[in-house]
């Protein structure tokens, strides 16, 4: 199984290649450039494993194709780049106490694998994004800690320029992809497969921007909007509610750092009143997309019922997620004590539903059961917990995008994605930069 949803399979369509293949080898040369000049291994190897699997998942109709023992070549280059992301951590930092919760999702997995049915290829997929996690953790960790003032996120910018070249091209030549639930709405995601990935990759775009020191800040704010204009163009609500938070905290802090302290009480009171208003302009704008939310949301629906007792018009409701959740928990509660305890095992959803879990807490309660939700929580709270003791003009920012990637979460599952794995990576290994930043020292192991 690849890294990434099989509800649509193939259907979506790849840019012509006569777009795709010269787009494609131009930011090839422009990557081999910007690695060329990188005086950091660690820096290196995040920019490239990133550039390349944003390439490699463009290429969809060819990288998802069974390739060798039912493995994609888009899940065997995972595996690879993990093996070789391997050899550019310090293997010292392995010892950090922060990832203690990542070994123990590790453990979880290899666990539950046992207790069903032994090592399965989904234990393998699991192991894989765990790892290329942890090495992206780490990778972004040392590049900080050896890069001048931010050097490293401006260069890792350019990893982003395929995707976004991509997804112009789309737009200029039409080539768009019909979303699953709204016949009539199109995304536009530069001939990628689906618009939960794409989105992920635009809103990790957003996030290296927002973290980035060194570009001139109109040029940065530049980069943040047009990231915004190509989730709105992707046309995926769940990335455009989860960029939300990361959004508020860089405009807050971009602006209350120009005026003196004294002033600063009435500056956020002007921003709530903006951000108020931003939100109403929004709801208007996209009030069609936003409409079963407010169903939904008034209370007058019962979702905690049995997948089979859903009405045709509550199956359509948040593009069919609570429907998809009621199906995970109502066959999680169906199995016995060690089903509850530590589910039925890693990647085991693939033989029963024909859709993710689109919920990353849902995902794991299905495959992990109780102990599998109480650790993923600990990963989170404790990346978040670590956060929220950085003094740094940037903690602000780098709080906003911990609950963006809490939010997104919520109904979607970029942990189970490759895409969504470096997003987290970039945040947790900054997270860990800036904490060793105040201790003037580096973390020590324990």
């Amino acid at each position: 199984a690849d890294m990434i949803s099989n509800e649509l399979g193939l259907q979506s369509p790849s840019l012509p290649a006569y777009l795709l293949y010269p787009a494609a080898l131009l930011s090839l040369l422009i990557i081999l450039f910007v690695m060329g000049r990188m005086r950091n291994r660690a820096a290196t190897f995040v920019i490239g494993a990133a550039w390349l699997r944003y390439v490699m998942s463009a290429f969809h109709t060819v990288t998802y194709r069974p390739l060798v023992a039912g493995m994609s070549a888009n899940a065997l280059g995972s595996m690879g780049t993990f093996a070789v992301g391997l050899l550019y951590i310090n293997w010292r930092h392995l010892a950090l106490r922060f990832l203690l919760p990542f070994y123990v999702l590790i453990a979880l997995a290899i666990t539950s694998a046992i207790a069903n049915d032994g090592v399965t290829p989904g234990l393998i997929t699991v192991i894989t994004k765990h790892g290329y996690l942890i090495v992206i953790i780490l990778c972004v960790f040392s590049a900080m800690r050896r890069m001048q003032d931010g050097d490293f996120m401006s260069a890792l910018l350019w990893a982003f320029f395929p995707p976004l070249l991509f997804q112009a091209l789309s737009i200029a030549f039409g080539v768009g992809k019909l979303t699953e639930t709204d016949v009539t709405a199109t995304s536009y995601i530069g001939g990628y497969n689906h618009e939960a990935a794409f989105s992920v990759i635009l809103a990790t775009c957003l996030t290296v921007a927002c973290f980035t020191t060194k570009l001139h800040k109109h040029l940065r704010t530049g980069i943040v909007l047009l990231c915004v204009f190509g989730v709105v163009m992707a046309n995926y609500r769940t990335t455009l509610v989860a960029i939300g938070p990361l959004l508020v905290m860089f405009f807050a802090f971009s602006s209350l750092r120009r005026f003196p302290l004294r002033d600063r009480p009435f500056v956020v009171s002007a921003l709530i009143v903006l951000v108020a208003i931003f939100l109403g302009f929004t709801s208007l704008l996209f009030a069609e997309r936003f409409d079963d939310v407010t169903v939904a949301a008034s209370g007058d629906v019962n979702f905690f019922k049995p997948a089979d007792q859903y009405t045709v018009e509550e199956s359509r409701l948040l593009s069919g997620r609570p429907r998809i959740w009621s199906s995970y928990i109502f066959s999680w509660l169906d199995g016995d004590i060690t089903e509850h305890v530590i589910g039925y095992g890693p990647e085991s959803w693939n033989d029963v539903f024909p859709l993710y879990a689109h919920n990353t807490l849902v995902n794991y309660l299905y495959e992990y059961g109780i102990v599998g939700v109480v650790v993923l929580l600990w990963v989170w709270l404790s990346m978040l917990a670590a956060a929220l003791r950085v003094r740094h003009p940037r903690a602000g920012v780098l709080i906003g995008a911990h609950l963006s990637f809490l939010v997104l979460n919520m109904a979607t599952m970029p942990m189970w994605m490759i895409e969504g794995n470096i997003l987290y990576g970039i945040i947790c290994g900054y997270t860990l930069y800036l904490l060793s930043l105040q201790s003037g020292q580096q973390q020590r192991p324990t």
